[in-house]
């Protein structure tokens, strides 16, 4: 699979943060337990509230698990996909037929024991699922899978999630005759002592075990889903705990259950975060490659191009002039076979920065053409003020002293500077005024070198 926030291992500050998360959950759901069975208002819009959270998160969450089964092709991720979308699909019957939601006695001919019976397959078959990840996330470790149907499958799995579903929802209800009692009115007591609730624990405890022993929390996906397990089971524990709906411990336990179900999402969102950072930043670098040098770190000859004729018409459009410098570095193969290339590299970086260091306006733009060869775009710049930048940057060229024993007279590094300057009208093309800069360059180097030659055209 390639690279992402899900797949990368978490850093020290992100163990920690999940560490401490897991304590206090642990922490306030001990606390609860011991005022589990105090009863608090009963919240009408409660229930809808806490439904709706679970159902969105849940399905969001299985969402975007099965993008990722589309790119990577595993299908451990595909069953996980599918145990949060049983999670997001079996919460709206099972609210459905929860007393006092939609109706006093719930819809679908809800029993009286139908809406704790879509509880017990909520809590026990999304571990069972998380259970069946696990041992399949185990076996991908030793023997990779890359199934070439991922299309279909990722069209099969929440059809197969559907149905499953729609066969528990009428199982609770048609055939709710058949299932034994669980509850008596609003007394949780007998739940509790349950062997279909032993059971639910049960899975929820060895699903925590086995997220945590298979992955060892070695992703910050899977170390989240850690957490998620936790919160799961705490979920469950406080439930059972709890002698009866709208107490202490039953709301605590709801809010275990949001966090189950959430926090895997938020692991996900914060992956998006990461990646548009990552994608922002590959783009800054392909930017730099496409338009900087990489040896000077001027613009390069395409970002030249492209912005000579962008301030070309910007000139025809405002009538204004236009000056165009070509610089040349003098005797340069000279230097190249005295000193080498590495010398002949770094002679070029100070050359571009002393270049740099004379384009103060944001308009200007300094860019290496090609080769010891540099040019200069002057938007709005005069005969007089292109004179200027011109023997600015030759002077302090000059004031590099950088040794040139097979150069000019005064035996540093200098350069030549050819400069066009025109006032470009309609029906004119920039490509006479590189050519007019061209000349002007090769002017100042017959004429011998160190020094500006200024045109206008």
């Amino acid at each position: 699979m390639s690279a992402s926030f899900v797949t990368e291992p978490p850093s020290r500050r992100q163990r920690v943060f999940i560490v401490i998360s897991a304590f206090l959950l642990t922490v306030i759901a001990g606390v609860a337990m011991i005022w589990a069975d105090e009863p608090l208002p009963h919240l009408s819009s409660f229930m809808p509230f806490y439904a709706g959270i679970v159902i969105v998160t849940d399905l969001l969450t299985a969402y975007l698990m099965a993008t990722q089964f589309r790119i990577a092709a595993k299908p451990s991720i595909l069953l996980l996909s599918s145990a949060y979308l049983y999670s997001s699909l079996i919460v709206v019957p099972h609210m459905l037929l929860f007393p006092g939601v939609v109706s006093e006695t719930g819809l679908l001919g809800a029993g009286l024991q139908s809406a704790i019976w879509m509880w017990v397959f909520w809590r026990g078959g999304f571990p069972l699922l998380i259970l069946a990840y696990a041992g399949l996330r185990h076996y991908e470790t030793r023997h990779p899978i890359q199934v070439q149907t991922e299309k279909n499958l990722s069209l099969v799995a929440p059809l197969a999630i559907a149905v499953l579903v729609l066969g528990l929802t009428l199982l609770v209800t048609y055939g709710k005759e058949v299932l034994p009692v669980l509850v008596r009115g609003d007394d949780f007591s007998s739940l509790s002592q349950s062997w279909f609730s032993i059971s639910v624990v049960f899975f929820n405890i060895l699903a925590l075990m086995a997220v945590a022993g298979v992955t060892r929390g070695r992703t910050v996906g899977e170390l989240g889903l850690v957490l998620a397990m936790l919160a799961s089971l705490l979920d469950v524990m406080l439930t059972l705990h709890s002698s009866a709906r709208f107490s202490l411990g039953w709301y605590v336990s709801r809010m275990n259950s949001v966090v189950s179900s959430g926090v895997v999402l938020a692991v996900y969102i914060y992956e998006v975060n990461w990646l548009y950072q990552r994608v922002a930043e590959l783009n800054e670098n392909l930017s730099r490659l496409a338009f900087v040098d990489q040896l000077t770190s001027l613009a390069n000859r395409r970002q030249f191009d492209q912005r000579l004729e962008v301030e070309w018409n910007r000139a025809v459009r405002d009538q204004q002039p236009l000056s165009l410098a070509m610089l040349d570095v003098d005797f340069f193969k000279k230097f190249n076979d005295r000193y080498g290339h590495l010398p002949g590299d770094d002679c070029l970086r100070q050359v571009a920065q002393a270049i740099l260091g004379v384009t103060r306006r944001p308009g200007d733009l300094a860019a290496r053409y090609g080769g010891e060869e540099f040019a200069l775009i002057l938007p709005a710049t005069s005969e007089k003020g292109a004179t200027s930048v011109a023997e600015a940057v030759n002077e302090s060229v000059r004031r590099l002293s950088i040794r040139h024993e097979d150069g000019v007279e005064c035996g540093v590094v200098t350069i030549s500077v050819g400069v066009a300057v025109v006032r470009p009208t309609l029906g004119q093309g920039f490509e006479a005024l590189k050519e007019a800069a061209d000349a002007a360059l090769y002017r100042a180097k017959n004429a011998g070198r160190n020094r500006n030659v200024v045109v206008s055209c």
